[in-house]
């Protein structure tokens, strides 16, 4: 029969284990991951759904405090000789990797590769007068309406020169698949997490340990993370495999039919946000450019052989309703932008054409580009709003 206390040291030792074994594992994976937090990419936002965390680090990618893409802080002070310029839009603005990363892994977009760096640098270069400043407020999955709502909410308090606004195809996304009319703050996305918030006995005690881990663990966050990955991967994968898509409107079901039909119609709205965010820039001063941006389905440049991988592959993975809709209305949006434009004096720019002369790869997946797109991007942007940057180089001094 064992003592008391040679069973108290084999429980010391069993705790001890216990305890060390987990935390050993968890000191290497910070030493190898870095600390856990903040470690969410998104945050819930009480005025436009969600926006990007600020002070976010992940890999290549850096959010100030103030909560945009960028390696400094921005003040709310803005001297004389500063000209500021906001980028709003998606994941495409932000600067997103691939979608699809068991194709084409190569690119990790950092922080000096994204469309607003590359302006910053071409105006400082052009202009040195001024002392020019491009803001990467891009938040990943947003609609046009959610960049109306952050510039109310937090980018008009910087006081910007100028908006660019890099959307269409994330809000014709949610057109072509939600019933309509299409109403963008409904579809804005993240309703079960603030109707949880709202209703905290929905919250089970899995769920908030689940998020408690991954906000203060590195081992875990990185186990979550992987096992997601590799979920989706598989799932693509599966898609794929089944997939016997045909192309054109011949290939779609009766509903898709009918939700192509309702799709075809709901522009409107946007045109209307584009028309509101205008306007209520224009009471400041601000400058806005309206830009529609490149995707896969419409370029008519010669896809590099990764890039036609590319293509098959999101083809194959998504129902036949987003190609056919893609490549029949995205130029029925842009004609409605570019009647609004002339209607209303904003100005609004093509850039699904931006890339058909070039050889490079600039598709990371249909819609995240290279950094070669990024500075592609970047020069039409340039080139678009060149006359009124140099005005302003010279104002004032």
């Amino acid at each position: 029969m064992r003592s008391p206390l040679r069973t108290a040291a084999a429980i010391l030792c069993s705790v001890a284990i216990f305890i060390g074994v987990p935390a050993l594992a968890e000191y290497a994976a910070r030493k190898r991951f870095g600390p856990p937090a903040p470690q969410s990419e998104l945050i819930l936002d009480r005025w436009a759904a969600s926006r990007t965390n600020p002070n976010y680090r992940g890999k290549a990618v850096q959010v100030n405090a103030e909560g945009f893409r960028r390696d400094r802080s921005v003040s709310l002070d803005k001297s004389p000789d500063e000209v500021r310029i906001f980028l709003l839009g998606g994941s495409t603005a932000y600067g997103d990797n691939t979608l699809y990363p068991e194709i084409d892994a190569h690119w990790r977009i950092s922080n000096q590769q994204t469309i607003d760096f590359y302006l910053e640098q071409r105006l400082n270069s052009s202009f040195p007068k001024k002392r020019w400043q491009v803001i990467n407020a891009g938040v990943k999955g947003y609609l046009l309406n959610q960049d109306l709502a952050l510039f109310l909410s937090a980018a008009r308090r910087y006081k910007p020169d100028y908006l660019v606004l890099l959307d269409g195809m994330n809000d014709l996304f949610v057109i072509l698949r939600t019933p309509s009319p299409y109403d963008g703050y409904r579809d804005a996305g993240f309703h079960e997490e603030f109707n949880a918030l709202t209703r905290p006995g929905d919250l089970s005690l899995p769920a908030m340990a689940s998020v408690w881990l991954l906000n203060n663990s590195a081992l875990y966050r990185f186990i979550h993370d992987d096992a997601r990955e590799r979920r989706r991967v598989s799932a693509r994968k599966e898609k794929v495999e089944k997939s016997d898509a045909k192309p054109g409107l011949a290939g779609l079901t009766a509903d898709e039919q009918r939700q192509y039909q309702a799709a075809a119609g709901q522009f409107d709205d946007y045109v209307h946000t584009a028309r509101q965010i205008h306007r209520l820039a224009g009471m400041d001063g601000i400058e806005t450019l309206f830009v529609l941006q490149p995707q896969m389905a419409v370029t008519k440049k010669r896809l590099t052989s990764i890039e036609q991988q590319l293509f098959d592959y999101w083809r194959k993975i998504d129902s036949p309703l987003y190609l056919y809709g893609f490549q029949s209305l995205y130029p029925e949006l842009s004609k409605k932008m570019s009647a609004g434009a002339a209607e209303e004096g904003y100005r609004f720019l093509d850039l699904s054409g931006v890339f058909d002369r070039m050889e490079e790869q600039t598709f990371s997946d249909y819609c995240h580009l290279t950094p070669v797109g990024n500075r592609a991007i970047a020069d039409a942007v340039f080139d678009s709003l060149e006359a009124s940057f140099q005005a302003r180089s010279v104002a004032a001094q």
